[in-house]
């Protein structure tokens, strides 16, 4: 189903908040990197993608191909991760450039047992690409993401399932139509598949192929480095709690996505737009796979935030195909996309820049800091049947902390320990105490931002959205207790937990 979308949509407003201003923009000197002139900027992300699930992320099947030559290509983020493993929160992040807390949504469907809505004066990156004339399209392939979410602000034209999901072959035989449509104009263009999210069935000839692989010592290995148990902890709807029939289930629908996304490639390319778009692919949050005794996503564990991050841009903007080990979030991915290209100067687009919490991971003076994550707003505290409740985590690079307020904080040694199985929180107690505070620093911050947009809107949930939501599994998405309130912001704390005199300066937006 496609359709036109007013640009009055559920994210409307201008994003007027205490921001990080992006230095360096345009990505250093202009001898060095020359902005690009209006190109299309084409952002297909796969639901559910675990990074060590890629060939160009080492995974020992050969399970994408198409992705895997498209790294050649582009710039390969080794390091990134999603804001929350939870669809419609992390698609928001990309988007906005902000985290969960700053822009209100996180959940999936409600909150408390309430519908959502988004802090008031958000702004979409779509938004800001309409305003400055380019087409813009999202076809979407899941309910969490249909107009009631509020996600297709900014989108000109917008096709998402009639059902509760679509394959992404149906998907892209609304999208590659509107590529040809409108290849002779700048266009922002995003595609979400919701291959391979559970419950895993991939068509023909997909089905089944990694049946009887003679991989069995791989597998064995991939397992248990990661310490998964033989049994599934969710049901997977046929062999529903075998470890090994899961992994590959989950092999066969991450091929089918990646032949879709090459599909998208072949269009690009057979309209000469391939190289006169930057194109990047990524995942709104990984996938569980029995790993830590969970078989979907929600969490803060490494393998469901962690998802790929590819960026291939036109010659012009002299981004070198490659690697790098950067720690970025997805809240970085537009700031990075847009410090390559030429500012356009309309009073949308200077407010994105100025007030994102992400920065543009490929400025000359990027410095990399810890990242933030949290558990999708259901539960306060764990249920009796096992529901965890609250869950934050912040990354760096040499270590991870989990912060779960019912229950215990754990810290872990990225270098020696990166599946997340040894707690060292009780060996290193100083640490542990510092990390808590960092955490709290952070969510004081978010907190903040948040109370500079206004309150959030009142949502009106859509009773057809809801029972195409609980087809999909989210039957408890955001309905228990939901988040505890946040206090009061009293201000930046210093190490001894006093506050501070005031709130750092930082750079204004721009009046309009």
């Amino acid at each position: 189903m496609t359709r036109s979308l007013s640009p009055s949509g559920g994210a409307a407003g201008v994003l007027c908040v205490l921001g990080i201003l992006l230095s360096g923009c345009n990505g250093g000197d202009e001898a060095e990197n020359r902005p690009l002139k209006r190109p299309n900027i084409v952002l297909v992300t796969i639901d559910t993608l675990r990074a060590d699930h890629l060939g160009c992320y080492g995974f020992y099947r050969d399970t994408t191909p198409r992705i895997d030559a498209f790294s050649k290509d582009a710039l390969v983020f080794e390091q990134a991760y999603a804001t929350m493993a939870t669809t419609l929160p992390s698609h928001a992040s990309m988007l906005t450039s902000r985290y969960p807390i700053e822009h209100g949504i996180t959940a999936n469907l409600m909150h408390g047992g309430k519908p959502f809505g988004w802090a008031g004066g958000m702004l979409s990156f779509a938004q800001v690409a309409k305003d400055a004339g380019y087409a813009t399209a999202g076809f979407v392939s899941a309910a969490p993401l249909k107009v009631p979410s509020g996600i297709g602000a900014g989108f000109e034209t917008w096709s998402e399932p009639k059902a509760a999901e679509r394959k992404a072959g149906e998907t892209l035989g609304d999208a590659l139509p509107w590529i040809e449509q409108h290849a002779k104009e700048p266009f922002f263009l995003w595609i979400h598949f919701y291959d391979p999210h559970w419950p895993h069935r991939a068509p023909e000839p997909f089905d089944g192929m990694f049946d009887g692989l003679d991989d069995t010592a791989k597998k064995e290995a991939w397992i248990a480095e990661r310490g998964i148990p033989e049994r599934a902890t969710r049901s997977n709807g046929k062999k529903d709690t075998e470890t090994r029939w899961a992994l590959d289930n989950y092999c066969e629908e991450v091929r089918y996505a990646d032949d879709q996304f090459g599909r998208v490639i072949d269009a690009l390319k057979a309209k000469g737009l391939y190289d006169k778009s930057v194109v990047v692919l990524t995942a709104d949050h990984g996938e569980g796979l029995n790993q830590h005794d969970w078989t979907a996503h929600g969490l803060v564990w490494d393998e469901q935030l962690r998802v790929p991050l590819l960026m291939r841009f036109p010659a012009a903007a002299q981004v070198a195909p490659g690697r790098t080990d950067k720690l970025v979030s997805l809240i970085d991915l537009m700031p990075t996309v847009l410090g390559r290209v030429q500012p356009l100067e309309t009073k949308k687009w200077r407010a994105f820049f100025e007030n994102a919490t992400g920065v543009d991971a490929l400025a000359p003076d990027f410095k990399e800091r810890p990242v933030f994550a949290q558990r999708t707003g259901r539960e306060l505290a764990t249920t009796d049947d096992g529901e965890p409740g609250e869950m934050y985590a912040i990354t760096a690079r040499e270590w991870k902390f989990i912060h779960e307020p019912t229950v215990a904080e754990r810290l872990f040694d990225r270098a020696k320990d990166p599946f997340e199985l040894r707690d060292i929180s009780k060996q290193d107690p100083n640490s542990t105490a510092a990390r808590l505070r960092d955490i709290e620093r952070m969510m004081a911050e978010q907190r903040y931002r948040l109370s500079k947009l206004g309150p959030a809107g009142a949502g009106e949930m859509d009773p057809e959205l809801q029972r195409q939501m609980n087809e999909l599994g989210y039957a408890d998405d955001g309905t228990g207790g939901g988040l505890a309130a946040p206090p009061p912001y009293e201000g930046p704390k210093d190490a001894s937990g006093d506050a501070e005199p005031s709130e750092p300066k930082k750079p204004k937006a721009p009046k309009h």
